[in-house]
């Protein structure tokens, strides 16, 4: 069994960012399945439910439907209680299935991942996923649950993921933890 090093009996998890259609929730699901193959204790948080709980609505299209500023109000909160969630089992490695920067369904409105005071103390790494945007606008045309809210201009995009590129890695050296790109 993995023992996992923890700082002060404070469990760690790796935050998993990248754009809509990158990849990310994929390569999530594969690293669990490869983990509990190799008995390592892992699961994905998601502060979407915990979001739709503090905004007030029941599904994620209404989530959506609310301007990025009443979202980004509601972060810290939900930042909370995933940072709590986490405390709870220090045996299990979480990772968190997110972005570092958050669009309106317009694109013109964004929100930024703040550091949190207790990153230095359980963020144990930063992971971006990354593609070819064109690759990425194949994959959300193709999309079948076809969500609105994710831009299909390809110089969005480009600008999209360079900006989340940067702030991941802003956080990174800012945390002083280590972070990685996977190319997907």
């Amino acid at each position: 069994m993995y023992n996992q090093k923890t700082k002060g009996g404070i469990a760690m998890f790796v935050y998993i960012g990248g754009v809509p259609g990158v990849g990310k929730t994929t390569l999530v699901v594969e690293t669990e399945k490869l983990a509990r193959k190799r008995e390592v204790r892992m699961e994905t948080i998601k502060g979407v439910p915990i979001l739709c709980e503090l905004a007030g609505v029941t599904t994620v299209a209404e989530l959506r439907a609310l301007p990025e500023s009443v979202r980004r109000a509601l972060r810290p909160e939900m930042n909370r209680r995933l940072y709590e969630l986490d405390c709870r089992d220090p045996e299990t490695i979480r990772l968190a299935d997110g972005h570092f920067v958050y669009f309106d369904i317009e694109g013109k409105e964004y929100g930024i991942r703040q550091i949190q005071p207790w990153d230095k103390e359980q963020m144990l790494a930063i992971v971006v996923v990354i593609a070819n945007p064109y690759t990425i606008l194949h994959r959300r045309l193709k999309d079948t649950g076809d969500r609105q809210d994710r831009k299909r201009n390809i110089d969005f995009l480009i600008q999209e993921q360079k900006m989340e590129v940067d702030v991941a890695v802003s956080q990174a050296m800012e945390l002083g933890i280590p972070f990685c790109f996977v190319g997907n």
